[in-house]
């Protein structure tokens, strides 16, 4: 595409008049601005340049013509310099303003300025008169919106006065950042009873990642490269690979999956993936280990597109063909240290088990937490030989606006009533065991967390073609069902769509792919006296 700002703007039904002719001689500046969008529509910008050169330099259409060819030299200074200016014309041919707006939210959106391109995209649409180029524009519109993390949406919201961009924000927010989508996006439109969205063209951004138009059938052989025989892995594994077959099932796959047995080892897994590569996989998925995927790091060894199961520290050296894809503690606490200073709280204490794992959680909280500007006033380690009461002096010694506990359900349940819990609490998804009718979980109860969709609101009707395939699970092997559900999603994407990043809605949060890195997106959830509920 060579301008977008061309291609968006239909010119509505053509007429012989204006379209360009070997014979036809131009004299208006409307017919000629149409020859000129014409030719930038088949990329060929010399033939546009001829018909600018025909318009009078003060015609506003000479200057949208000259900002369609900048922008399609990336010369966005001059597109703003010349178009700024031309924002309150009406009386143009609906091409030329649909082009106008379209034009202006393209070098918006190369500044990094969402909003502004949202508001220019959301005028180019009253110009766009067939139902092809409105889908596009309204697709890129959407799509730019549901890209941005939640927090970034409502800070958006609130800088924008007009009644139809915020629609817009709003209903990113019910595609990408609600519990349950189809209720959120009925609750939308009841709220927006006449606005511009189209109903058709947003289908793809509302339906399940299984089905959406990212995940298309995936075919060829998949090798599933799982520790299934090793006994500290093998309840992981065989969910996860219960998940993947079950997400290859609802989307009707013919593809061949293949398992391939590892051992939790790191000097083991690259033969092991070279003999999947020899025996025909055009695909991988796994291994599972943070071991297991280091040794994937020897050189020239990732030939196919691969979907690792865990993270590793230190990704600066990751092969162009591997994704890294877990759920690493330090994402959800990054996420959850901004959640809570977009809420207001501008000093924190950290209470963590004294375990390597609460150890990395208050780590990565304690590290964001201060990059965004909070104040870390106490962090306090406990295990079972601590003095509780002892611990409990401590806390209430400090004045803070929060508390976060990084401690796994079993810790927090026995340490919980040592907290003052007049002060907001949060934690991350460890805290949860997977069972909302668990009456352990009474004693957290208030305590704010991050966790999956697929834990926090399982009715949600876009997942209905995995509850039977999960039912027999137990709530603890829930988590590496989800995981194996959308390295499903996420492979079919990858395998279909050549874009560098695209989004899914999954069920383990919603998922942000840019090259070969993967950003997770967890909802905000409480405890409650009937269970847990989202926020």
């Amino acid at each position: 595409m060579l301008v977008p700002g061309a291609n968006a703007a239909d010119t509505g039904p053509a007429t012989s008049s204006k379209l360009p002719s070997a014979t036809k001689v131009f004299k208006s500046p409307e017919e000629r601005y149409i020859a000129g969008l014409e030719c930038l529509k088949k990329a060929d910008t010399p033939c546009a340049q001829v018909a600018l050169a025909g318009i009078n330099p003060a015609s506003p259409y000479a200057k949208i013509l000259e900002a369609q060819i900048a922008a399609g030299g990336q010369d966005y200074d001059t597109v703003l310099r010349l178009l700024i200016p031309l924002q309150a014309e009406e009386n143009l041919l609906p091409a030329a303003l649909a082009s106008l707006h379209a034009t202006l939210a393209l070098a918006y959106e190369n500044q990094g300025n969402t909003l502004r391109a949202v508001e220019q995209r959301s005028q180019a649409d009253a110009y766009l008169q067939t139902p092809e180029t409105r889908a596009a524009n309204q697709k890129q519109l959407i799509d730019s919106l549901i890209a941005l993390p939640k927090n970034a949406l409502l800070e958006i919201r609130g800088e924008s006065a007009d009644t139809a961009v915020q629609g817009w924000i709003d209903l990113a927010l019910a595609i990408a950042h609600s519990g349950q989508q189809s209720t959120a996006l009925a609750q939308w439109r009841q709220a927006y009873p006449d606005h511009q969205a189209d109903e058709a063209a947003l289908g793809a951004q509302s339906a399940p990642a299984s089905t959406n138009a990212l995940a298309q059938t995936l075919t060829g052989k998949v090798a599933l490269l799982l520790p299934i025989g090793t006994p500290a892995f093998a309840f992981a594994a065989e969910a996860v690979r219960s998940g993947f077959i079950a997400a290859q099932k609802a989307a009707n796959s013919p593809a061949e999956v293949a398992i391939y047995t590892t051992y939790g080892r790191k000097d083991e897994i690259a033969a092991i993936y070279r003999q999947a590569v020899a025996e025909g996989a055009q695909y991988a998925v796994g291994p599972l280990t943070r071991g297991e995927v280091a040794g994937l790091l020897e050189p020239e060894l990732i030939s196919v597109p691969t979907i690792a199961l865990n993270v590793l520290d230190e990704q600066s050296a990751t092969p162009a063909k591997l994704v890294q894809f877990g759920l690493p503690v330090e994402e959800e606490a990054m996420q959850l240290a901004k959640i809570a200073r977009a809420q207001g709280m501008q000093t924190a204490v950290i209470a963590a088990a004294n375990t390597p794992l609460g150890k990395r959680m208050a780590q990565a909280f304690a590290s964001e937490w201060t990059e965004q500007g909070g104040l870390v006033v106490l962090q306090v380690e406990f295990n079972e030989q601590s003095n509780l009461l002892g611990f409990k002096t401590q806390l209430a010694s400090e004045r803070a606006d929060m508390i976060f506990l990084a401690a796994n359900a079993e810790q927090a349940r026995w340490i919980r009533p040592y907290m003052n819990q007049a002060i907001p609490t949060f934690a991350l998804s460890h805290i949860y065991d997977g069972n909302p009718a668990n009456p352990d979980n009474s004693v957290l109860n208030a305590i704010h967390f991050v966790d999956m969709p697929w834990l926090l609101n399982p009715d949600d009707p876009s997942y209905s073609a995995y509850r039977a395939s999960s039912s027999e699970l137990p709530p603890n092997a829930q988590r590496w069902f989800a995981v194996g559900v959308d390295a499903w999603n996420i492979l079919s994407a990858l395998a279909v769509k050549s874009a560098e990043k695209m989004q899914l809605r999954g069920l383990t949060g919603t998922i942000m792919l840019d090259g070969n890195h993967i950003q997770r997106e967890l909802p905000l959830a409480q405890f409650r006296g009937d269970g847990v509920a989202l926020e």
